[in-house]
C-alpha cells in the first residue's frame, strides 16, 4: 500500500513539474533596425491618435528591440518608426499581433518597403492577401482595390478582415457603402464574438449613417473651461448654428475657425451662432492660453481625452475636427463647408 502511495507522489510530482515547467504563451517580438537611427518603434492600435494617446512605444536598444504582452484577443497594428510622433506622421506596417513569438527587420522610411515579419499565422495569412492584391491589382483604379478588400473580407471573416474593414471605417468613410459596411460588420462580429473591434466597428458606422447632409445633428454634453456641462441643442436650439470640432493642436482646424471670426460677427444677432468643441489630451492648459490669445468670441466647450466620444459620433475619430453646418430644424445642410460657403447659407436664410 505504502509503494502504491509513493508512486502516486511519485506522477503526481512528474506532471506538476512538467507542467509549471510549461511556459504559457504570450506574444514575443524581436526586431532589428536597419540604415535608421530611430530610437524606438511605435505600435498604433486602430483608431488611436499618433499624436496624444497612449500608445505602445518600443525603445531601441544597440539597433534591438523587445516587447513581450499576453494578450486576450489577437489585435492588428501599424507599426511606425519612432519619429512618426515628432514628424505628426509617417510610414506605417500592418502587424497582427498574437500569443505568438515574431520576429521583424525593420528599416528606414526610404526602404520601408524592404521591411520583413517572420511569425504569426495571422501575419503569413497577410503577406499571402497582399501579394496577391499586389499582383492582381497594380495600377488599378483605388476603387478596384477597395471592391477587392470588399470581396475578402466577406469571404474570409478574420482578424485581417476586420483590420482592413476599420481602415475603411476610419480612412475612406466617403466610400463606404453603409447597407454593405453593416453586412460585413455581423459577418465579422457574429466571428469574432466579444472582440474590442465589434464596439469601435459599430460606433464608426452609425457615424457613417448618421453624420450626412439632410440628417439631424447628434446631440452631446460637454463641459465649458469652467466646468460648466452644456448640452449643445440649448445652445442652438431655432438657430442656424455652426459645430466646430476643433483642437489647439491642429492647425488646418485653427486656420478655417479663424475664417469664421468676419461671420460671426456681421450674424450673431440675426439667428447665428458658432459652437466650438476643443479636443484636448491630459489637461487644458494650453486650451486656456490659447483662447486668451486668440480671444474667440463664441461659447467654446472641451473635450478632454475622448470622453464624450464626440469625435467618435461626428465620424472624425482619429483626426483633428470638422465644421458642421446646423439649420434651425436641427439638419446637417453643410460638412466641412468654406466662410463662404457658411456666408452663402446665412444670407438665404436669415434676414439682412
Amino acid at each position: 500500500m505504502k509503494s502504491v502511495f509513493k508512486l502516486s507522489i511519485l506522477i503526481f510530482s512528474i506532471i506538476f513539474f512538467n507542467c509549471s515547467q510549461e511556459k504559457e504563451k504570450i506574444l514575443q517580438i524581436n526586431g532589428t533596425v536597419i540604415n535608421t537611427n530611430t530610437k524606438s518603434i511605435l505600435l498604433l492600435k486602430p483608431n488611436q491618435d499618433l499624436r496624444f494617446d497612449s500608445l505602445i512605444e518600443i525603445p531601441i536598444i544597440e539597433g534591438k528591440f523587445h516587447y513581450e504582452s499576453k494578450l486576450e484577443y489577437p489585435e492588428a497594428v501599424n507599426l511606425m518608426l519612432g519619429e512618426a510622433k515628432e514628424n505628426g506622421g509617417g510610414r506605417t506596417m500592418p502587424l497582427f499581433l498574437e500569443n505568438e513569438k515574431i520576429d521583424l527587420m525593420i528599416y528606414s522610411e526610404q526602404e520601408f518597403d524592404k521591411n520583413s515579419v517572420q511569425g504569426g499565422h495571422l501575419n503569413k495569412q497577410y503577406q499571402i492577401f497582399k501579394t496577391q492584391v499586389d499582383s492582381l491589382l497594380k495600377d488599378k483604379p483605388f476603387e478596384e482595390q477597395l471592391k477587392r478588400q470588399e470581396d475578402y473580407i466577406s469571404n474570409n471573416p478574420n482578424l485581417i478582415s476586420y483590420y482592413l474593414f476599420l481602415e475603411q471605417l476610419v480612412y475612406f468613410k466617403e466610400f463606404i457603402n453603409v447597407d454593405l459596411a453593416k453586412r460585413n460588420y455581423k459577418i465579422l462580429s457574429e466571428a469574432n464574438i466579444n472582440h474590442p473591434y465589434n464596439y469601435l466597428a459599430n460606433h464608426l458606422i452609425k457615424a457613417i449613417e448618421n453624420i450626412k447632409i439632410g440628417k439631424d445633428y447628434v446631440d452631446f454634453s460637454a463641459p465649458d473651461l469652467k466646468g460648466n456641462k452644456i448640452r449643445l441643442a440649448d445652445e442652438i436650439n431655432d438657430k442656424v448654428a455652426l459645430l466646430d470640432l476643433w483642437a489647439t493642436w491642429c492647425g488646418p482646424c485653427i486656420a478655417k475657425s479663424r475664417t469664421m471670426l468676419p461671420i460671426y460677427n456681421e450674424y450673431k444677432d440675426k439667428g447665428f451662432t458658432i459652437v466650438g468643441v476643443a479636443g484636448e489630451f491630459k489637461n487644458t492648459d494650453r486650451l486656456v492660453r490659447f483662447l486668451e490669445n486668440e480671444k474667440w468670441p463664441w461659447l467654446n466647450l472641451v473635450e478632454l481625452d475622448r470622453e464624450n466620444a464626440i469625435w467618435q459620433k461626428y465620424g472624425v475619430d482619429g483626426g483633428g475636427g470638422g465644421l458642421f453646418l446646423i439649420d434651425e430644424k436641427g439638419k446637417i445642410i453643410a460638412i466641412d463647408p468654406s466662410a463662404d460657403d457658411v456666408k452663402k447659407e446665412l444670407e438665404s436664410r436669415l434676414p439682412i
